[in-house]
């Protein structure tokens, strides 16, 4: 008995909660049934709401999956492939979809269309080719209308965005707001808003969805949405990545779980803030993607997670911890140290008691001068201006191309459908679509490019006036209010600073280093004998936490080298010779220096 293999195909949700399946499987089971066929119950040979115009049944479908047991000769020859038209298997160009049909023919596969009762095989198709000519007028008219539907589709579109000033094109919206009176335009629900707000404040603050989604629970902020069971990450996470904050609406085509693009409405909602704004947090959240968040905990024990590299091997400064038991009494203690030297790959381990290592840095970033370090790059504007002109000549090339399709769409609905030209106005307008789709998107990378650049002119004075704003403030708050504005404190920083070189043990010098040394004291010729003993006899041999000291490297390259002392030294260069002796040695900048430039 011959096997009958059922293949069922529509493209819409509508023709699923209709009788589309039902039909298709009823005239199935009547056909194979009337004429004796085995019907086949294993393969799942159904394509629901996947397209037959952009091939997807072919690329991802059960369609593609037969054709590809057929060659494989899987399927056995002469057994029948049952449609319920030529168009559910293929609304591909003419050419295109004959050779799908005639491939099938030729592996031995009768096809059979039952709502006419049409049977197509090698044989009987050879012998009576007219029944080719008409399988080809129906190709010819599935795509043709395919292509007119798609079309016309975009067409709807396109007038309901050139009317957008009298009407909305949905009334669905973020949550943050609320269909305006008529049929223009969104207005803000205030409550909501804030809220928005505030989680954009606490995303640039440096605090994670996590920590956003405790808080408000805890807090008990209002939600959006009465379905929802508390604040959740994902929503949280939605909210900064939306482009509605700022006033786009982003229009997508999402086919078979794929979102392709297809164009963005600028100022179509009200916006909470700037694009500029908004790609500033997205900027910040994408900085703590790279270098890593900051750290967990009740008070976020280290302010400077990914920060801290040893200086003597380069390696990452991780933090430890012990309890000291004195008189009865416990108390806990956190220190730095060398990673590498932890695991026993070399390095000096040397323990740095976090305590005073923060006290330090926090004393460098409330004295030290921002704004004279980090200064303005020159080169900026320039480069703003050649990002504005770009962005200028894209939206005119995109104008230009608008008009022209206006034209062929002008020429489309003149032409009819059986005009001979209309395939090629649809070619031509599919050209000029997939133009718009790659300029839109290069649009959209040189607005974020001007944008970028605009962001990384640092107001550094803004920065350290909210580093020391925070400072102030950091011994008066306790509880979860101490660890938000520790994790701000944290996040202030790492936005100026690139890195923190740490010497936990100071400099010490080999017996080899301290002869070198003498021989460039002899050689200058400029001190006695007694003086240069004596120089020498102040350099330290074995690691001496009196000496300790870090580099401090901000993110446009500078750096200030921070002595245990509080003393900063303002060079970002080895010292000059005409450094007087004694300062050359408390700075201990001889070697320091060197091996920070490497």
């Amino acid at each position: 008995m011959p096997k009958a293999y059922s293949y069922i195909r529509f493209s819409s949700a509508k023709q699923e909660a209709g009788d589309s399946i039902s039909r298709q499987v009823r005239l199935s089971e009547e056909y194979a049934a009337k004429h004796g066929l085995e019907l086949d119950t294993e393969l799942n040979m159904r394509d629901l709401g996947l397209s037959a115009f952009d091939r997807s049944n072919l690329k991802k479908g059960a369609l593609g999956h037969f054709l590809r047991l057929v060659e494989e000769k899987q399927i056995p020859v002469g057994s029948y492939l049952l449609v319920e038209s030529l168009d559910r298997l293929s609304r591909d160009k003419v050419m295109d979809a004959l050779s799908i049909f005639t491939d099938i023919l030729r592996a031995g596969i009768v096809i059979v269309t039952l709502s006419d009762n049409q049977v197509y095989s090698y044989e009987r198709t050879n012998e009576n080719w007219a029944s080719l000519i008409v399988s080809i007028v129906i190709m010819s008219r599935a795509n043709e209308e395919s292509a007119m539907k798609s079309q016309r589709l975009r067409s709807a579109w396109d007038a309901k965005r050139r009317n957008l000033a009298n009407r909305r094109l949905t009334a669905r919206c973020p949550y943050w707001l609320r269909p305006a009176e008529g049929d223009v335009g969104f207005e803000f629900i205030p409550e909501r808003v804030e809220v928005v707000k505030r989680i954009f404040q606490m995303s640039l603050d440096g605090v994670g969805s996590a920590t956003i989604v405790k808080t408000f629970n805890t807090e008990g902020v209002p939600l959006f949405s009465e379905k929802a069971n508390g604040w959740q990450n994902s929503y949280v996470q939605k909210i900064l990545q939306s482009p509605a904050v700022y006033g786009e609406l982003h229009l997508q085509l999402q086919r078979d779980g794929e979102i392709t693009p297809l164009e963005v409405i600028p100022d179509y909602y009200p916006a909470i803030m700037t694009k500029e704004e908004w790609k500033l947090v997205a900027d910040a959240r994408a900085s703590r993607r790279t270098r890593g968040g900051v750290g967990k905990g009740a008070n976020l024990s280290n302010l400077f997670s990914g920060l801290l590299r040893c200086g003597y091997c380069g390696g990452p400064m991780n933090m430890g911890g012990y309890v000291e038991t004195r008189r009865g009494k416990h108390k806990k203690s956190k220190f730095i140290a060398c990673s590498n030297a932890r695991r026993g790959l070399g390095c000096k381990y040397i323990q740095w008691e976090y305590s005073d290592f923060e006290r330090l840095v926090l004393r460098f970033c409330k004295a030290v001068d921002f704004a004279r370090v980090l200064g303005v790059n020159p080169n900026v504007q320039a480069e703003m201006n050649n990002a504005l002109l770009r962005v200028e000549a894209i939206k005119q090339e995109i104008a230009d191309l608008g008009v022209r399709n206006e034209s062929l769409l002008d020429a489309l609905e003149k032409a009819g459908q059986g005009a001979a030209a209309l395939q090629l106005i649809i070619d031509r307008m599919k050209a000029n679509e997939n133009k718009l789709t790659a300029l839109a998107a290069e649009q959209r990378h040189a607005e974020d490019e001007l944008i970028r650049l605009s962001n990384s002119q640092v107001d550094a004075a803004v920065q350290q006036n909210l580093i020391v704003d925070l400072l102030g403030r950091l011994e008066k708050l306790e509880g979860s209010e101490l660890h938000l504005l520790r994790i701000r404190l944290s996040e202030a920083i790492k936005r100026v600073i690139a890195r923190m070189d740490t010497f936990p043990g100071g400099r010490w010098y080999s017996e080899d280093e301290l002869e070198e040394y003498r021989r460039d004291l002899v050689s200058a010729e400029s001190y006695e004998a007694d003086q240069i003993d004596d120089m020498c006899a102040k350099l330290d041999t074995e690691p001496n936490k009196k000496h300790r000291l870090l580099m401090i490297v901000f993110k446009n390259g500078e750096h200030r080298t921070v002595l245990s002392s509080g003393k900063v030294l303002d060079q970002k260069t080895p010292p000059p010779a005409e450094w007087d002796i004694p300062t050359l040695f408390e700075s201990l900048a001889f070697k320091v220096f060197k091996a920070a430039v490497i």
